[in-house]
């Protein structure tokens, strides 16, 4: 299966269908609207471009149409994680925990979590 770029916009649709699926358009954009102000059109333009890309499936045999995420969530979170490893930090991962850690964006739990990791990842 190829890489499936999704942008933020595109990314918010997802999170709510991986969350609950399938929905409706009417619902998507309910659940959108009081955050993002999207009118319906931009959701149904999203929704079709989604489709194209291929990270949703749409059923239309009923009244309305369901869309349902295609792509499992894990696979997305992995391409986004290794795109934003190569094009922001150069493929260093250290290079972005270090940023993460500089910023005050990790817990201390967390850094234990990340210590435990890579004592088990190191043979």
């Amino acid at each position: 299966m190829k890489p499936i770029k999704l942008t933020e916009a595109e990314m918010k649709i997802m999170q709510l269908l991986w969350d609950n699926h399938p929905q409706r358009m009417t619902e998507l954009h309910a659940a959108l609207e009081p955050e993002t102000r999207w009118s319906k059109v931009t959701v149904c333009t999203l929704l079709t471009r989604m489709q194209q890309k291929g990270s949703i499936a749409v059923d239309d045999s009923g009244k309305f149409k369901l869309y349902s995420p295609a792509v499992p969530k894990e696979a997305v979170a992995g391409e986004q994680t290794d795109a934003l490893l190569r094009e922001m930090y150069g493929g260093s991962a250290s290079l972005m925990v270090s940023h993460l850690v500089e910023r005050g964006q990790v817990t201390d739990k967390e850094i234990e979590e990340m210590i435990a990791i890579l004592k088990r990842a190191k043979p």
